[in-house]
């Protein structure tokens, strides 16, 4: 069940400063715990907009459901049915203005 209460977990990511003199990545993820967190926030719409917004047809709610039960395994096996490169799509996709 969706956790309605809590707001949305801003993704942590390396300082300006210490970005700056670096080639790192810039964002650095969630932890296992805040993932599970930020995934029980999914509302199980029936109308899944974010699937008919995600242009390879990745199977949202179902990883999101995975994450949130904390079986990260089967999450990632969801997205590689539908999409060989999830890394690419994770910087490309605008998930974050949906």
């Amino acid at each position: 069940m969706a956790d309605m209460r809590q707001d949305k977990i801003p993704v942590a990511e390396q300082e300006p400063l210490v970005r700056a003199k670096n080639f790192d990545e810039v964002t650095l993820g969630y932890s296992i715990e805040k993932a599970v967190r930020e995934a029980r926030r999914c509302l199980n719409c029936k109308a899944r907009p974010c699937m008919n917004g995600c242009p390879v047809g990745v199977r949202i709610p179902e990883f999101i459901e995975k994450v949130a039960e904390g079986d990260l395994e089967s999450a990632y096996a969801i997205i590689k049915t539908t999409n060989s490169l999830p890394a690419v799509c994770g910087r490309v996709c605008p998930q974050e203005n949906q």
